[in-house]
Formats: C-alpha cells, structure tokens, sequence
C-alpha cells in the first residue's frame, strides 16, 4: 500500500529528482556556453591563418610573375629610357604587392583582433551574466527539490504516526 496524504511519495521522489536534474541541466549549459565562446578563438585562429595564407601566396604569384617578366626583359638587348622605364614599373609593381600585402595582412590582423576582443567579451558575459542567472536557476531547482523531499519526508512520517494508531 502507498503512503498518501495530499500526494503520492513516490511521485513526489520523482518530482525532486526532475528539479535536481532541472538544476545541474542548467549549469552544465553554462560550462557548455564557456567551453563553445572559448572554442571561436581557435575557430578565429584557422581562418585568419587561411586568409593569411591565401593573401601571401596571391602576393608570392605575382612576385614571381614580375620577376619573370624582369628576367626576360633583362635578356634582351633593350637599352636607354624606355629600358629603364620598364625597371622604374618594375620596380613599382614590387613595390605595390607589397604594400597591398602589408596592407591586406593589417587587415587580416585588425579582423582578428577585434573578433577576439568580441569572443572575449562573450565569454566574460557567458561566465558572468549567464553563469550567474544558471547558477541562481540550480540554487532554486536545488531548493525545489530538498523542498520537495521534505515535504515528502513529512508526508511519509505523518502516515506512519496514523498508522499507529
């Protein structure tokens, strides 16, 4: 025979076990939350380093491809100004793949700083604002369930008192 007075214990039991998961739920989705925020700093990493690579190897093609065009022009028996105009674009195409690369790897790196400054701030409000409400959420649920298995205990002890008698 179960014990019954305003409730069933056992659904009772059960109902403080569903709080208690309730509660730990609720952190482990907090931890989750930190674990993910810190995961898109090396997310961040890879693809900066992609696009570090592709911009260095576009720059490396055209370096080489210049320096070609140099070589080929430097075997021939071309003299006067419009040789040496020739070296001046020369000169100045090098010149611009370079600092189109300083530039594009700037670019690459300022990208970088500022979404990690965003990551950053995402994680100290995961950790701070986040992490606090889910740990309120398990303090509450915890509650709830020693509540709830008081009020049970009590239920139970009162059965056994009627049953004396």
């Amino acid at each position: 025979m179960s014990a019954r007075i305003g409730g069933n214990l056992e659904d009772i039991g059960r109902t403080a076990g569903i709080m208690t998961d309730t509660g730990t739920a609720a952190t482990a989705a907090s931890e989750e939350a930190t674990a993910v925020a810190a995961r898109m700093e090396g997310e961040l990493d890879a693809a900066t380093t992609t696009l570090r690579t592709h911009v260095t190897g576009v720059a490396d093609e055209l370096r080489t491809r210049i320096n070609q065009a140099k070589e080929r022009l430097g075997a021939t028996d071309w003299e006067g100004q419009s040789r040496a105009a020739a070296d001046a674009a020369e000169a100045r195409l090098s010149g611009e793949v370079d600092r189109v690369l300083a530039d594009a790897l700037a670019s690459v790196d300022a990208y970088k700083h500022f979404m990690l400054a965003r990551a950053e701030e995402f994680v100290a409000q995961v950790q701070g604002e986040f992490g606090g409400v889910m740990a309120d959420v398990d303090a509450s649920y915890q509650e709830l369930a020693t509540a709830s298995r008081t009020f049970a205990e009590q239920l139970e002890a009162a059965d056994r008192s009627i049953a004396f008698r």
